[in-house]
């Protein structure tokens, strides 16, 4: 069987796994470091220890009466050279004819490796070097690994002959690698020590500093599901602060959108149960009334009252979706031509318009006397986008159309509306104008949160539910983009008018 799970790891161990490596390394480099040093410092000792006996047995050469070269005292130099420790040294001495034919052992085992070169000329042997010249290197005697000191003496004898004496001396270095050994596994085993020590350090020091979040943690698993207070951030540790602060911002957040939808349910509730209540007596009314015109009377008003329910409910399900985060990005990356788009709202609102003696007017993009049917040639060519924004056709649709018909509410009879479609660098700008009651420059915000009616007289006899701005306004967020309000070019005492500017970005491959 196999598992496909991921394992997340803790903090401990996520440290562990990068600190043990890393120590671990450090930790076996240094031994190994102090290893070569202790090496090479005992290397030297050994040096100076066959050293001083090479040298004494070096200033013992000298002529015998007879003309000969002697050694004197080499019984005392080995007495010497043996005190010193218990490992097994050797000695030698070896005189070297003039003529080079010859060669006589003053002291010391015939077998013995000699140095195989001079160290100041690789091309000469070091029995040709000169007077006072020495060498160490390793060798092996009666199968044992030993230091060896050589020294060349050059000395001249009475009729100016040279004479020339190989003095070695040596003894085992196998107690070098056994010392350097034992050091080493002891500074392995010191340093182990201390890693395990770090290790424990590490590991209940990561427990205590994650104390704070346990502790977090039994809050917020302690929490009833409905609590959207922030977390209390007095004992978290710094570096875990902003991961807190994060979560008491999403919790904020949550907190406004439940507070949005609650409201938004007790507006809409609201907005429902007048008609509602409305249609429940008007009914009561027309089955007690026993005149056919009265009853046809109660109709029509039931059916006005219908009709405003519907258009609530439209306006509703239109809030709802423009306030929703993008589902699709597919849908959301769709183009539309806005400047098309207002002008079939335009279209599609004329008659209204008519109907309350309103002249709704249109300004293309293109110019006020552009006339779309002419630029096609009558052949139904489809033009290109005028005014391309990156968004539904039917967002910008409901959009604008929530606008027009707001217009249409608040502007009295014989009042003006107009509509135009502009573009500017980077933007594409839809403007409403209309010449009705205007909003003062004080009441424009709340004019444009949800159900907020400032004409509550016009808007009631229109069947207005003050939701036409607030959709305006989620669209125009949901695609970044601005709508502003603005004093339009109202004709009238007290009728300022209203000019809405929705500017929305102008797509990419349009810019």
């Amino acid at each position: 069987m196999r598992w496909h799970s991921r394992v997340s790891h803790g903090l401990r161990l996520r440290l562990l796994w990068v600190l043990v490596p890393v120590l671990t390394g450090l930790l076996v480099l240094d031994s190994w470091r102090d290893s070569v040093s202790l090496a090479r410092e005992l290397a030297h000792a050994y040096d100076q220890s066959l050293l001083e006996p090479a040298q004494a047995l070096s200033d013992g050469l000298g002529w015998d009466s007879e003309g000969q070269l002697s050694l004197d005292g080499p019984l005392h130099v080995i007495s010497m050279f043996e005190a010193v420790s218990s490992r097994r040294k050797f000695l030698r001495v070896q005189l070297q004819t003039p003529d080079g034919a010859q060669r006589r052992l003053l002291l010391g085992a015939a077998q013995f490796p000699e140095p195989a070169q001079d160290p100041a000329d690789a091309s000469r042997p070091f029995r040709a070097a000169a007077d006072g010249t020495r060498v160490f290197y390793a060798a092996e005697v009666d199968h044992q690994p030993v230091r060896v000191l050589a020294m060349l003496r050059v000395l001249h004898d009475q009729a100016g002959q040279e004479w020339r004496v190989l003095i070695q001396s040596a003894q085992t270095s196998a107690g070098i690698e056994r010392t350097v050994r034992s050091l080493m596994w002891d500074s392995l085993l010191r340093d182990g020590r201390t890693l395990l020590v770090l290790v424990l350090v590490v590991w209940l020091g990561v427990a205590w500093g994650l104390r704070p979040l346990k502790a977090l943690r039994r809050t917020v698993q302690q929490r009833r599901s409905d609590d959207l207070e922030p977390l209390a951030t007095d004992d978290v540790p710094g570096e875990v602060r902003p991961l807190v602060d994060a979560m008491n911002l999403h919790l904020a957040q949550q907190r406004d959108a439940l507070a949005q939808q609650r409201q938004f349910l007790a507006d809409a509730s609201h907005q429902l149960r007048t008609p509602l209540a409305i249609l429940t007596t008007q009914a009561g009314y027309a089955l007690r009334e026993t005149d056919p015109e009265a009853v046809q009377a109660t109709l029509r008003s039931m059916l006005q009252q219908l009709q405003r329910g519907r258009r609530v409910s439209e306006q509703l399900l239109a809030l709802a979706h423009a306030s929703q985060p993008a589902l699709s990005m597919a849908s959301e990356a769709a183009l539309c031509d806005a400047n098309a788009v207002a002008r079939e709202v335009v279209l599609a609102y004329l008659p209204l318009a008519l109907d309350k003696q309103q002249d709704l007017g249109w300004t293309d993009v293109r110019g006020q006397d552009f006339d779309e049917d002419d630029a096609a040639g009558g052949d139904g060519a489809q033009l290109p986008m005028a005014a391309a924004v990156q968004a539904p056709a039917t967002a910008v649709y409901e959009l604008v159309a929530n606008l027009v018909h707001n217009a249409i509410v608040y502007t009295p009879a014989q009042g003006h509306i107009n509509v135009a479609v502009l573009r500017e660098p980077g933007w594409v700008e839809i403007r409403v104008q209309d010449d009705g009651p205007g909003i003062a420059a004080q009441d424009r915000e709340r004019a444009l949160a949800r159900f907020s009616r400032l004409q509550a007289d016009a808007a009631q006899a229109t069947g207005g539910s003050g939701l036409g701005l607030a959709i305006a306004r989620a669209y125009v967020q949901r695609f970044q983009g601005e709508l502003v309000l603005a004093h339009g070019t109202g004709q009238g005492a007290g009728r300022p008018g209203l000019l809405v500017r929705i500017r929305l970005p102008l797509a990419p491959a349009s810019a």
